[in-house]
């Protein structure tokens, strides 16, 4: 028999899944409504009507478009971190394989899609945006490039390459990154999710000449 408990526990368990889903879709929009019309342009009724949520619940659930736009980046950031986190965790990669595996996923099509990498060069640009945007990925993007360099050291220390230290090649690493997302915003056609990976690929090969993993 179901008690008048239970089902107020399934209903609240069914309407904070609602509010999730629209949460999600919400952030989502915000993400695709910022790629096509920028942060100035970029309104609550915009998001709203694009996430089909109307838009007094919009409103509700973020207060205000400042709000709103601070969580589709705080998504963005924690989405990338346990991305790059699970690989960095996991004790069954040897470093080679480890760096495959990060270089895949910065260029992945998950992370590395037009519609998000617009989102991350609108704050970064935008001066009014940056203090928000260093207050969100500043943090995570000085743990990364923590773990980079000791992941560069160790592949350095195993293929006894003393020409490039740990942090030239991971802040190369980085910068690399950063230009090709731009390019993949900008100039698509020649610069793929696969072109820009393979890039990278022969810039590792060229330094770790007899690591055959970097083919």
């Amino acid at each position: 028999m179901v008690t008048a408990s239970s089902k107020q526990l399934a209903s609240s368990i069914e309407k904070n899944k609602e509010i999730s889903i629209n949460h999600q879709k919400l952030i989502d929009a915000t993400i695709e409504t910022i790629a096509k019309r920028g942060l100035a342009d970029t309104t609550i009724s915009h998001v709203a009507k694009q996430a089909k949520v109307s838009q007094g619940y919009a409103n509700f659930r973020f207060k205000s478009k400042e709000n709103l736009l601070l969580s589709s980046l705080q998504f963005l950031s924690d989405e990338y971190k346990k991305s790059w986190q699970k690989i960095f965790e996991d004790e069954h990669l040897d470093p080679v394989d480890r760096l495959l595996k990060i270089c895949e996923n910065d260029f992945s099509k998950k992370i590395a899609n037009r519609n998000k990498i617009s989102v991350w060069i609108a704050f970064y640009s935008e001066v009014k945006f940056r203090p928000s945007y260093l207050s969100v990925c500043q943090k995570q993007d000085e743990i990364y490039l923590q773990q980079m360099e000791k992941l560069i050291d160790e592949i350095n220390t195993k293929a006894n390459q003393k020409s490039l230290s740990a942090i030239e090649i991971s802040e190369s690493y980085h910068s690399m990154v950063d230009g090709l997302w731009q390019r993949i915003l900008f100039d698509p056609k020649i610069y793929t999710n696969e072109f820009c990976k393979s890039l990278i690929i022969k810039y590792f090969k060229s330094i770790y000449q007899n690591e055959k993993k970097f083919q």
